[in-house]
């Protein structure tokens, strides 16, 4: 990805303060975990995890769901090895389930019609049983589904 116009006057203000200097030092060890992450994970894990370190200084995995964490518990040591060929230390890994900040969008229903048959059955069955609120529902229901009609 290209580096936006504003990269550099936010490399500057970053780098100006002594804590944002840290904080900036933090974010690019974060990146470079990440990107180690990416090129040692199975593709499919690596879609649903992320790599980081807690406040000790040691590895953390997040997880999105808890199978995704089961299956990289079970390829702890292969993903060690790996790390140490990468140049991290690899000792003592966490593997932590962490569902990510976004929200899964809710899928649209599809409203589903009642044919003109069904409309006349559920009139029939209103009419036939006594008055309470099983009659009011199905009265709900047929005047929904005859407010839609052409």
């Amino acid at each position: 990805m290209p580096p936006s116009p504003t990269t550099p006057q936010a490399h500057v203000f970053l780098t100006e303060a002594a804590p944002l200097r840290a904080l900036n030092r933090q974010v690019q060890v974060l990146l470079n975990l990440q990107h180690v992450w990416q090129s040692i994970a199975p593709a499919n894990l690596a879609a649903m995890s992320r790599m980081g370190q807690n406040e000790a200084g040691e590895i953390v995995l997040y997880c999105d769901h808890g199978a995704a964490a089961a299956k990289l518990r079970q390829l702890l040591p292969t993903l060690a090895a790996a790390l140490r060929d990468k140049g991290i230390p690899s000792s003592g890994i966490q593997v932590k389930v962490r569902a990510r900040a976004q929200p899964v969008a809710p899928r649209a229903l599809p409203k589903r019609e009642i044919s003109h048959a069904g409309l006349e059955t559920l009139a029939q069955l209103r009419d036939e049983i006594e008055a309470g609120s099983l009659q009011a529902a199905l009265d709900h229901l047929l005047a929904q589904h005859i407010a839609r009609r052409p």
